[in-house]
């Protein structure tokens, strides 16, 4: 047999000439050339098999001109540089855009070393750009010496012309899969020790252009090694790489700058974001947009889309990370990550050494230069440090007034530093929003029970010397139990801590009006959140003007202002003018990304002011649309989008469809739980619209009982006089009304609705929709009480309020004139009653559609009005419409549905059509006669009450 190397030899000459042939060719050639020996013919096959699998093999096994030995083997043989030392490629690793690498053991005099090979692929040989960028990874690997990074072993051209380069062979793991099993803290030492490697390859001027995981492994000792430097340029040379665009596009798009993808000139500053990202998928798992799956999206969230922060990637409801992975992320690492990502150069840390420096600052709990230094902030990481040699206490108040205080002054030392105040924006925006975060979680319930505890305590002190007056003191007790707490906390922190801090904003930031917007808005917010409407809505207004005197139409503060604006003119039923506002703020947004939080906010804002105004069919629509693009794109439990939701069932509510919206309430409500806790005033928000819904389907005592618990929930924690008290109070008060049978429920809910109509005339005004509701409510709580003249009046006075307030043919003037209707024919004037209610109806179908359960009742209320008048088959047509609609829509058990089908059987009863009076109780009265009065609630008891009645021929 012959030797190894002659042998080889052999095959590879047999080889070359079979890679030119095919078919029966290829297998003579070998037949005749292997002279009938098994091994060498299989040894050929195998080689030809795997030159056919990687043609870079086959490139590698031709002779360079003139020469008879090329020198290269690719399946265990030998590879020869123009040198004496030859390599043997014992398997590929990898390959790239312009190359491939292999596993290859370096023998040279006796020396055996094993290396990454690697080689130029064919497509690479042919481009001279490639080959000239090949030869500059040598120069430049030639430069660096860091135990951090791959060292250049070698380095030539082969004898078949091909350059080569023998890197240091690094067997470990990708740092991202090392992570996996790390804490955070050793973790974030592990990649301090990356940027170190970087740093020195800076200082080589060097800049690496393609950092990623895959370029980084951890080897046994636990040592991270950078590899790859096939795209990186020297710092000098980089103005004229950016001539090219091969260099610029050689790159992996999820860890590249926006000015890699922009293709601008590069600097030490495009390592540090590509840092940035691989430092943001150690901390949570998954690169900066990993939600984004095509190149054309990523490339424009790199350019324009600001970064989540890692510690907001982790979801409620996942399983628990490995180790804490993802759990509250200190805000430390937040900067340092959101510091390194940011889009402008110059707006990153200066350098990978400043970066790694703030990473070791974060390791011995100093304070971090990300976090811009604030004064507080260094205070807290002493405290933290020094937590077992100091004792002490804050008080809420003094808490917040202490933020404001570091707030303004942060912003007063931007005013003297005006030169770099552009550069620090960002940051002072972050105390902007820490400071409203502080002031919306104010414990008002604290707050205020501490203020009337104190105040208490100085009366009785003050009487303690005077003789003791038994009956004096109870009164004072009473008078102290009727004071609302949580209501003197509200107002304090508006007197005393809000408008101190918006008088300050006019006498120290006159000279700088956008900083002095920006807080204003924040605090308006902080109004907003404890209900004081007209005050946020006044700030917000002044807002909206200075943005308009010195921003641009594109600015996005603008629309910001505008939406807040909207929803707090909303909040107080100034629906016309917040129509208008967020009208123009949907113009402002249209220029914005679909999914951009301030359109998505003024989006679901101008559909909340539709349905506000009447067009519930408009608002539902438009939220349906916004509902089914949101939810295809989103979290689940994404804020916007929960409101969103919630709007769109509350809609559905006052449309009656309550299968719908008890479908969608099913869902919502544990996502809001989930999100926010049971006690949350957004969930207590959703309660409430199920209690609306329990309304609907005339189940009262439930309806009561949830408004009830979040009522008595949101005195707690908002206090008696907050608007969302007064609102779930409101509902509650309404199904009240329907269960008051006694003199002594009369009284109850008269108390009930007096003080609401009181407190809420004087907070938000008798034209607000909440305070119309607790009129209706007292008409209907009169006509009970069969006190008619009065509630006639009253609806009168309600009706001519809501036609000059609202306008002909909005949903709740058409539910007063209808009601006066129903009142008139009550009070025999029935060619009155008539007019009205049918203009209603007419009205009722053009808003509203023809199945709508208001123009159903309205149908209803036609049949008694003509019952009332003697016109029995006029009557008897009404009656039927009604039932034939709701039996369709609602359901044959329904209590509206039994309700028209008891006053259709007394019509039939008075013309004595026997045959429909059959038909009627068969379908309708017999099931409901039938059920067990003991299960049913009051409201069905009723129902079958009415049914017995309408069975001997009478309704009333």
């Amino acid at each position: 047999m012959e030797e190894g190397s002659g042998r080889y030899q052999r095959v590879k000459r047999i080889v070359l000439e079979a890679l030119e042939l095919q078919g029966r060719a290829r297998e003579a050639l070998i037949e005749r050339e292997t002279g009938g020996d098994p091994g060498l013919a299989q040894e050929v096959r195998a080689l030809l098999a795997e030159m056919e699998a990687d043609p870079t093999l086959a490139v590698s096994l031709r002779p360079a001109p003139g020469n008879d030995d090329p020198g290269s083997d690719l399946s265990g043989q030998e590879t020869s540089a123009q040198t004496p030392r030859e390599y043997r490629l014992l398997r590929r690793l990898g390959a790239g855009g312009m190359g491939v690498v292999y596993l290859a053991e370096r023998s040279d005099g006796g020396f055996v070393q094993k290396v990454a090979l690697k080689l130029l692929n064919a497509v690479a040989e042919a481009s001279p750009e490639l080959r000239e960028r090949f030869a500059r990874e040598r120069e430049l690997l030639a430069r660096l010496d860091h135990p951090g990074i791959a060292r250049l072993l070698d380095g030539g051209i082969l004898a078949d012309g091909r350059p080569f380069l023998a890197m240091e062979y690094v067997e470990g793991e990708r740092i991202d899969l090392h992570a996996e099993r790390l804490p955070l803290n050793e973790r974030i030492a592990l990649f301090a020790k990356v940027c170190e490697a970087v740093a020195d390859a800076h200082r080589c001027l060097v800049i690496h252009r393609d950092l990623k995981p895959a370029n980084i492994l951890v080897d046994a000792r636990g040592q991270p090694r950078l590899l790859d430097f096939g795209i990186a340029r020297l710092i000098e040379d980089e103005d004229v790489a950016a001539q090219t665009q091969t260099g610029q596009h050689a790159l992996t798009l999820a860890y590249a700058s926006p000015e890699q993808v922009a293709c601008q000139p590069l600097t030490t500053a495009t390592d540090v974001y590509s840092l940035g990202a691989v430092l943001y998928q150690l901390v949570c798992g998954s690169a900066p947009f990993a939600d984004v799956d095509t190149p054309a999206g990523l490339y424009h969230a790199i350019v324009r889309t600001d970064v989540t922060p890692p510690s907001r990637r982790v979801r409620r409801g996942e399983p628990p990370p490995p180790r804490g992975r993802g759990r509250a992320v200190p805000a430390d690492i937040d900067a340092i990550v959101l510091k390194a990502l940011r889009k402008e150069p110059e707006q990153r840390y200066a350098s990978v050494a400043a970066l790694a420096d703030d990473l070791h600052r974060y390791l011995r709990r100093r304070p971090v230069a990300a976090r811009g230094g604030e004064r507080w902030y260094r205070l807290r990481r002493f405290l933290r440090r020094n937590a077992w040699s100091i004792a002490g206490a804050a008080v809420v108040a003094l808490s917040v007034l202490a933020g404001l205080v570091a707030s303004l002054y942060a912003l007063r030392e931007a005013r003297v530093q005006q030169a770099v105040a552009e550069t620090r924006g960002r940051d002072l925006q972050r105390i902007v929003d820490f400071q409203q975060s502080m002031l919306e979680g104010v414990d008002i319930d604290a707050m205020g029970h501490a203020l009337t505890d104190t105040q208490q305590r100085q009366v009785l002190a003050a009487l303690a010397g005077q003789p003791p007056g038994t009956a004096l003191e109870e009164r004072l007790e009473q008078a102290f139990a009727q004071v609302g707490a949580p209501s003197i906390a509200r107002d304090a922190l508006d007197e005393h801590v809000v408008s101190y801090a918006l008088s300050r904003l006019d006498q120290d930031f006159s000279d700088a009006p956008l900083l002095a917007a920006d807080m204003r808005q924040s605090l308006a917010r902080v109004l907003m959140a404890i209900g004081h409407y007209p005050h946020a809505a006044e700030e917000l207004r002044r807002v909206l003007e200075a943005r308009l005197v010195a921003l641009p139409a594109t600015d996005a503060r603008r629309l910001s202002a505008r939406v807040d604006l909207g929803q707090a003119l909303h909040l107080q039923a100034q629906d016309e003018e917040a129509g208008r506002v967020l009208a123009r703020a949907l113009d402002d947004a249209a220029r914005l990304p679909p999914l951009d939080p301030l359109r998505r906010a003024a989006e679901a804002g101008a559909a909340r002011v539709t349905a506000a105004r009447g067009g519930l069919q408009a608002a539902l629509a438009r939220q349906g649309e916004l509902r089914d693009a949101w939810m295809a794109a989103l979290p689940e439990n994404d804020l916007e989008l929960l409101a969103l939701r919630r709007d769109y069932a509350d809609t559905l509510v006052k449309l009656g469809r309550r299968d719908d919206a008890q479908t969608e309430m099913e869902h919502l409500l544990p996502l809001y739980v989930a999100r926010f806790g049971e006690d949350s005033n957004k969930t207590l928000a959703v309660k409430q619209v199920l209690a609306e819904h329990a309304f609907t389907r005339h189940d009262f005592e439930k309806s009561a009982e949830l408004a009830r618990a979040v009522a008595e929930a949101r005195e707690r924690r908002l206090g008696a006089e907050h608007p969302d008290t007064l609102s779930a109070w409101g509902t509650a008060a309404t199904s009240l009304v329907r269960l008051a049978v006694t003199p002594e429920d009369f009284v109850q809910v008269h108390a009930l609705l007096d003080r609401l109509l009181r407190v809420q005339g004087r907070i938000l005004g008798m034209d607000h929709p909440a305070t119309r509701q607790f009129v209706v409510d007292r008409i209907r709580l009169l006509s009970k009480e069969e006190r008619q003249e009065e509630a006639l009046a009253l609806q009168r006075e309600h009706y001519a309020r809501c036609l000059h307030a609202l306008g002909a043919e909005h949903p709740d003037t058409l539910f007063a004139r209808g009601s006066l209707a129903s009142l008139l024919s009550y009070a025999g004037r029935y060619d009155e009653a008539r007019a009205h209610a049918q203009a209603t109806l007419d009205a009722q179908r053009r808003v509203m559609g023809i199945e709508h359960p208001i123009g159903t009742a309205t149908l209803d209320l036609i049949g008694r009005i003509e019952r009332g008048a003697g016109n029995w088959e006029a009557s008897r047509d009404a009656h039927a419409q009604a039932l034939e609609i709701r039996a369709r829509t609602r359901g044959m058990l329904d209590a509206h549905t039994i309700e028209s089908a008891s006053r259709l059987y007394v019509s039939l009863y008075h013309l004595h059509d026997e045959a429909g009076m059959a038909d009627i109780r068969a379908r309708f009265l017999d099931p409901v006669i039938a059920l067990d009065p003991g299960t049913i609630n009051a409201s069905m008891r009723s129902v079958r009450d009415a049914s017995l009645r309408a069975l001997e021929g009478r309704w009333e």
